[in-house]
């Protein structure tokens, strides 16, 4: 070489980088790599699709019942103050899941992000309670629909309870099959039952104004003594000063019960989920993350206060919609029958969604290494089969236990308690995964500043960084610590804590046994980390790495027989492993 006789033929070589960035190849499927070479799920799902599921996905029967909960037993100001600050704290969530989306896409969803950012552990403790949550909560729809069903038809058994399992049955038989072909069948058909319900909370408002201003309705209203203009004559009914009016059950009582009002939130994320599956991700995806706003006002908001100025908080349940009750309460039988049908809807709009997502976050867990391989094995249509079976065999076996115990009543009475207890354990973990979320949101901002880069490098940044977000981490785990003081929260919380417990140690002792793959495997159209966001020159990383590498030589000979005096040359191609061995050049 031109300057051996300097330096004795030893070329020092600058810091190698780490292994992740000298062997790139090794964990990322391309077209080079044919033994990691797996199916993308079809991209499917419309612009409009996306914007529509958002909007109404998440009304389910759990909105038109657990409503009637909330309401009952915060009272009239306390559920619609308790509805501000979870939209608020779920509006966090969607924007931290927006940024993750966009700038770093995985087709695994909130769990590679978890596995990536948090690690494997909490990864699968979080993933698999999220699954297991919508497992249950599925059937439980199913049963919401044949009992919502069976208002309108009864089928001709002598046991009328029979009726009930051959509407769930069918229901289940349809959602099977809508989760098994394209995917944009499901986008469509979630599409068409949003716009229904969205149309009826509408419709609901609407009446709800016309009854509050008196020209609608019984001319004596059935909750007061006089007729006419109710004004604020329902919200400060009772005995005290105007705070114990406006606030019957107490301040604490929203926090206490902050977790049921969680719940009607959940659904959200399954924009996130489809992500994978939108046409243009990019642009879509923070779109309808950010037109969470604008759901909670419209969704929310707005009907909850409509339905606190006509309807006493002492009149609110579990046994029918709250929305249904206030118009036949009013006289309006017509309008409550449409409320009654729309709920069906709902309930099979909800269970569709939660499929769909909960084998999402399957199919995700077993893309990460967090669930056996077989999992992310697609069909002919790019949607993931092995997933749909292996949780329909789980739903199926939870819909016969749950029609057993509560249309039969083989294990006692079932009924509301069970209801509201499967509200709260759906709320607890579907709000862990919300905090998951978060989390890993904020190690990632953590690292790209580590690395060198600001919020201005991202494609996409969460809005109010990071106060908003701190906020939605403080209240949602207030809220699930709280849940202790609920009557029956002790239940509910210990159910979810082992729900988690279980997933965990599973997936530890699978683990071990070498029963899943523990590599993490990206696809051409997911961003890597490391690669996209590289430790800028004079970061923190950087100088940390450039001072803790040592320095590595390559020592070149001549081969016996060659002039040393001539000089050598490379070839251009040639490729080296850094090692502390001697090369001889040829």
């Amino acid at each position: 070489m031109s300057d051996s006789g300097n330096n004795g033929g030893i070329i020092p070589i600058e810091a190698a980088p780490d292994a992740d960035e000298l062997k790139p190849e090794q964990d990322v499927l391309t077209e080079e790599n044919p033994e990691l070479q797996v199916q993308s799920l079809e991209r499917g799902i419309l612009s409009w699709h996306v914007s529509l599921i958002s909007l109404g996905g998440i009304i389910g029967s759990c909105y038109f019942l657990g409503l009637g909960l909330t309401f009952s037993e915060m009272g009239s100001v306390s559920v619609l103050l308790a509805y501000f600050l979870a939209g608020a704290a779920v509006f966090g969530v969607m924007q931290s899941f927006s940024e993750l989306l966009v700038n770093i896409p995985r087709h695994g969803s909130f769990v590679s992000y978890n596995r990536e950012f948090l690690g494997d552990i909490a990864a699968a403790g979080i993933g698999w309670a999220f699954w297991a949550n919508w497992v249950v909560y599925v059937p439980s729809e199913a049963l919401a629909f044949a009992t919502f069903l069976n208002y309108f038809y009864t089928l001709p058994f002598s046991n009328p309870a029979w009726s009930n399992f051959v509407w769930g049955v069918i229901c289940l038989i349809l959602l099977t099959l809508i989760n098994l072909f394209r995917v944009k069948w499901f986008g469509y058909i979630e599409s068409i039952m949003s716009i229904a319900k969205i149309f009826s909370i509408v419709f609901f408002v609407i009446c709800a104004i016309f009854i509050w201003a008196g020209v609608i309705g019984n001319k004596q209203h059935p909750f007061l003594d006089s007729g006419g203009f109710i004004g604020n004559k329902i919200i400060l009914q009772g005995e005290g000063s105007v705070t114990d009016k406006l606030f019957p059950r107490g301040g604490l009582v929203i926090f206490t019960y902050m977790i049921y009002t969680l719940v009607n939130f959940q659904g959200s994320e399954i924009v996130g989920l489809s992500a994978a599956e939108t046409q243009n991700p990019e642009v879509n995806v923070p779109v309808a993350c950010r037109k969470v706003a604008v759901r909670i006002i419209l969704i929310y908001l707005i009907p909850v206060l409509c339905l606190i100025l006509i309807v006493p908080y002492e009149q609110a349940n579990l046994e029918e919609s709250i929305f249904a009750f206030a118009l036949k309460s009013y006289g309006l039988e017509w309008a409550a029958q449409i409320f009654t049908f729309i709920t069906l809807v709902a309930a099979f709009s909800c269970a569709n969604s939660g499929l769909y997502g909960t084998v999402r976050c399957l199919y995700g867990l077993s893309v990460e290494g967090l669930a056996p391989k077989f999992l992310s094995n697609l069909n002919q249509f790019n949607a993931p089969q092995n997933s749909t079976i292996f949780t329909l065999v789980f739903i199926w076996i939870v819909f016969i236990l749950g029609f057993l115990s509560e249309t039969l009543q083989i294990w006692g009475e079932g009924g509301l308690p069970l209801y509201a207890n499967l509200l709260g354990i759906s709320g607890f973990t579907g709000t862990l995964a919300w905090v998951g979320i978060i989390i890993s949101q904020m190690v990632f901002r953590y690292r790209l500043k580590q690395r060198g880069y600001t919020a201005d490098s991202l494609t996409v940044k969460a809005a109010f960084f990071p106060y908003l977000e701190g906020y939605a981490v403080l209240l949602q785990v207030a809220a699930m610590i709280l849940l202790l003081l609920e009557d029956s929260g002790l239940i509910v919380f210990g159910i979810s804590m082992a729900i988690i417990v279980i997933t965990v140690v599973v997936y530890i002792i699978l683990k071990r046994c070498h029963r899943i793959r523990t590599d993490i495997i990206y696809a051409v159209d997911e961003a890597r980390f490391d690669l996209k966001y590289p430790p800028l020159e004079g970061s923190t990383l950087h100088n940390e790495t450039i001072q803790g590498t040592p320095t590595h030589t390559l020592e070149i000979t001549a081969a016996p027989g060659h002039d040393e005096s001539e000089e050598t040359h490379l070839p251009s191609s040639a490729e080296f492993t850094v090692t502390n061995e001697v090369h001889t050049v040829l």
